[in-house]
């Protein structure tokens, strides 16, 4: 008979994993510090956005995989806006 194997150091606290991209890791900042600012937890600004309270988790962790319409739905829940990019030619 096999022993049960656990998963604990794989996957144990997965939604608490950051991200290491510097540009999501700036957007993630933002997002948390505006929550913050606004006083919201993760599932109150989920259902102001319309998005899932995971979809708030993995912003604020700057992991990837989260599509920019949602990152933009949870931006626009807070107040916040993309700035323009200058376009080097």
């Amino acid at each position: 008979m096999k022993s049960a194997k656990t998963n604990f150091g794989t996957n144990a606290r997965r939604h608490a994993q950051r991200g290491d991209n510097a540009d999501l890791l700036t957007l993630a900042t933002a997002v948390r510090a505006a929550r913050a600012r606004a006083g919201l937890t993760q599932a109150q600004l989920a259902l102001v956005s319309g998005v899932g309270r995971d979809t708030v988790i993995a912003l604020e962790n700057a992991r990837l995989g989260v599509s920019l319409g949602h990152a933009l739905r949870v931006m626009k829940g807070l107040g916040l806006t993309l700035e323009p990019v200058a376009v080097k030619r």
